[in-house]
């Protein structure tokens, strides 16, 4: 089992903000590593949605550039 110190900077390097971070340690300070884990997965999947909107940002840059490089 990772260590507080360690969960709180991989939350950290996750870019989860206090109040995120908080909860998530409370649940494992009090044993509900359940309910830590679907507040983690539920940050995960805020994190994915930002990848795939810089990419559809990505996309139109290509799309643009192609279109005019014709």
């Amino acid at each position: 089992m990772l260590s507080i110190k360690e969960i709180k900077e991989n939350l950290l390097d996750a870019c989860c903000n206090g109040e995120e971070m908080e909860a998530i340690l409370s649940c494992i300070s009090s044993g509900d590593t359940k309910k830590a884990t679907k507040l983690i997965a539920s940050l995960r999947k805020r994190q994915l949605e930002v990848i795939h909107e810089r990419q559809r940002y990505i996309d139109r840059l290509d799309y643009l550039e192609y279109q005019i490089g014709k």
